[in-house]
């Protein structure tokens, strides 16, 4: 029998907690409060304790966990310390099914519906390429794939998807970064963003019909409200990102930013650029200026520091003036 969404989450967690090495041994009750206060929902002894035997004996996962009991600390433990549900080897027949489903998702990956998966499209294929043409023994000696790392809150993706689409209102229980406790926002969601690797929730606030955005990472949990669900009067993805920058929140107009950068730096800018506004505007045998269409965040201030030297932002003024402050500040930590 085919295992559900819920109970692959809840495999996830598990194994997460059983190779947390600052919290090893995870006892019966570290585990179901962990999966209740991820999942948002009770969970009995009986259905960990299933869970741990589909975990160990499930034909149907393609792994064997080496869970067992450790009596002195009345926890749970992988006896292969470097196990994990997310990096078992695959067989030939796994092999073989993911390159036929790679070569259909080639065919699809220019498609509007799939048109932003197009690098994770290339992605599995070039990976599954390379698995054809080097044994395994081979992969690390020859090829590195850029590692994605995991990150806390990918959890809350299927949920809160779900609510977003039987347009569910929710209690949302959020703990900023800056604060000590976590408090609790009344939302109508509206749609799921990823960025750089990190998902964050887009949806309006009940009490002033604010645009908010929450990382996936800082979601304490969340439960159903009971108030009907809303539409905001005047919000459009589409037109929302289109000069967006980042993940920052912004409903003012965009900027037109220009940078000079050298001709060496203006081949990796072309060939990777900022957004998807980005223009040349004038190119000479010594700079090159582009332009971009965006609001001016935190994220873009970021991105142009990183270049050092590299780049000099021309206009507007305001923002060569925030970039010349955190130089100058930058500067003070090594005077």
């Amino acid at each position: 029998m085919p295992v559900n969404k819920e109970a692959f989450l809840r495999y996830r967690i598990l194994d997460r907690m059983l190779k947390n090495k600052a919290r090893p041994y995870p006892t019966m009750d570290d585990l179901i409060d962990e999966l209740e206060e991820k999942l948002g929902k009770s969970f009995s002894i009986s259905t960990i304790q299933k869970d741990i035997k589909s975990m160990k004996e499930d034909e149907l996962l393609a792994y064997k966990a080496p869970i067992k009991f450790h009596r002195a600390h009345q926890g749970y433990y992988y006896t292969d310390p470097n196990f994990s549900i997310t990096e078992v080897p695959l067989g030939e027949e796994d092999l073989n099914a993911i390159e036929f489903a790679a070569m259909v998702l080639q065919q699809f990956k220019d498609v509007k519906l799939f048109a932003e998966f197009g690098s994770a499209v290339d992605k599995i294929f070039n990976a599954v390429n390379v698995s054809s043409i080097l044994d395994e023994g081979e992969v690390e000696q020859m090829i590195h794939f850029e590692k994605v790392p995991y990150y806390k809150g990918s959890e809350w993706i299927a949920p809160i998807l779900e609510y977003i689409k039987h347009r569910k209102t929710m209690s949302l229980e959020y703990k900023r970064f800056e604060v000590d406790e976590a408090r609790e926002h009344l939302l109508h969601p509206i749609l799921l963003k990823e960025y750089r690797n990190r998902w964050y929730l887009i949806a309006m606030l009940e009490k002033n019909n604010h645009i908010v955005i929450y990382a996936l990472d800082r979601v304490v949990g969340f439960k159903e409200s009971t108030i009907k669900f809303r539409f905001h009067p005047q919000f459009s993805a589409k037109n929302y990102f289109e000069h967006a920058y980042g993940i920052t929140a912004f409903e003012e107009k965009p900027s037109l930013i220009i940078f000079e950068c050298n001709p060496i730096q203006a081949n990796y800018i072309r060939t990777q650029a900022l957004h998807h506004t980005q223009r040349i505007v004038l190119e000479t045998p010594q700079f090159v200026q582009f332009s971009i269409k965006v609001g001016i965040t935190p994220e873009l201030i970021m991105d142009l520091l990183s270049y050092g030297a590299g780049v000099k932002v021309l206009q507007p003024e305001s923002l060569k003036k925030e970039i010349k402050q955190r130089l100058s500040n930058a500067l003070k930590n090594y005077e």
